[in-house]
C-alpha cells in the first residue's frame, strides 16, 4: 500500500493484489463519500483490503469537492482518475481494459455520473449513494432537529451544508439526478451496476434507488440491486458479520465478472 499524487496536490491510495499481479490486471478505482464536501481516500480501507487479498490492485482516489470547488469538479476528477490509472496501466501492473469503478455514500454517486456521462468503465459498484442530490437535500433539511435513533451517523444539518457547499444551487442539484440524467437522454453509456442499499438507511431514502433501478433498466440498462436487511449507512465500512459478507459479495461478483 502506498500514497502517489496523481494530478497536482490530488493522492492516489494504491493496493497492490497481495502476492503480485493477478486476476488477468484487473484494477478497480475507488471513490469515497462524505456528502460531496468531506472525507478522503481511506475511507474504503476494509473493502480496499478485501480487494487487494483476493488479488485485485485498488486505486483510491482523491477529488476536489465542495470545501474547494463546485460541481461537476468532482465528477471530472474521478474521470481524470480513471485516466490516470490507464495512462499508467504498465507501470501499475493493471489492465486498462479490466477497470471497475466502485464509490460508497456521494462517492457512488460520483462513480455513477463519471461512468455515465464521462468515461467507460467495465462495471460500476455503487454503495448507499444519494443518487439524486436535490431529493436527499429536500429530505435532509425535513429532518433537520429531528430526533436520530440510536445507532445511526445521520447529521442533517450537516448534509445540507456540504450539499449546498459542492452543488450551490437546487437546479445544479436536479441535474445531477442520475436517473434524470438517464431519463433525459444524457447517459453516453450504461455499463453494469451493482447498486448496494442499507435496510436501514437513515441518510438516503430508499425510493431514491428503486428510482434508478427503474430508469436504468428501462433504459437497457443492467442494474442489480442488493439490500441489506437491517444495516445503517455505511455500514460496509465496519468490522462485523454484515460488512464481511457485503466485502465477500464485491469480490465475488468482480471475481465473476473479470474471470
Amino acid at each position: 500500500m502506498r500514497d502517489e499524487a496523481w494530478n497536482g496536490d490530488l493522492l492516489a491510495r494504491i493496493h497492490e493484489p497481495a502476492g503480485g499481479p493477478d486476476r488477468r490486471g484487473a484494477v478497480v478505482v475507488d471513490v469515497h463519500g462524505g456528502a460531496w464536501s468531506i472525507g478522503d481516500r481511506t475511507q474504503g480501507e476494509r473493502y480496499h483490503l478485501a480487494l487487494a487479498a483476493a488479488g485485485f490492485a485498488v486505486v483510491a482516489i482523491d477529488f476536489r469537492d465542495g470545501r474547494s470547488d463546485r460541481h461537476p469538479a468532482a465528477v471530472d476528477d474521478v474521470a481524470a482518475g480513471v485516466g490516470w490509472v490507464r495512462a499508467h496501466a504498465g507501470r501499475l501492473g493493471v489492465d486498462p481494459a479490466r477497470l471497475a469503478l466502485t464509490g460508497s455514500s456521494s462517492g457512488g454517486h460520483l462513480a455513477l455520473h463519471a461512468a455515465l456521462t464521462e468515461v467507460e468503465v467495465a462495471w460500476v459498484g455503487a454503495f448507499w449513494p444519494p443518487v439524486d442530490p436535490l431529493a436527499r437535500y429536500r429530505y435532509a433539511q425535513g429532518a433537520v432537529g429531528l430526533p436520530v435513533p440510536d445507532g445511526q451517523q445521520f447529521h442533517a444539518k450537516r448534509l445540507v451544508r456540504s450539499t449546498e457547499a459542492y452543488f450551490g444551487d437546487e437546479a445544479t442539484m436536479a441535474a445531477a439526478s442520475i436517473a434524470a440524467i438517464v431519463r433525459d437522454g444524457r447517459a453516453r453509456s450504461l455499463p453494469p451496476v451493482w447498486l448496494v442499499r442499507a435496510g436501514e438507511d437513515l441518510n438516503v431514502p430508499a425510493e431514491l434507488h428503486d428510482d434508478l433501478a427503474d430508469a436504468y433498466r428501462t433504459a437497457g440498462g443492467t442494474l442489480d440491486l442488493t439490500d441489506y436487511p437491517g444495516q445503517v449507512h455505511g455500514f460496509g465500512h465496519a468490522d462485523h458479520d454484515a460488512a464481511r459478507r457485503f466485502q465477500a459479495d464485491l469480490v465475488h461478483r468482480l471475481a465473476t465478472l473479470f474471470a
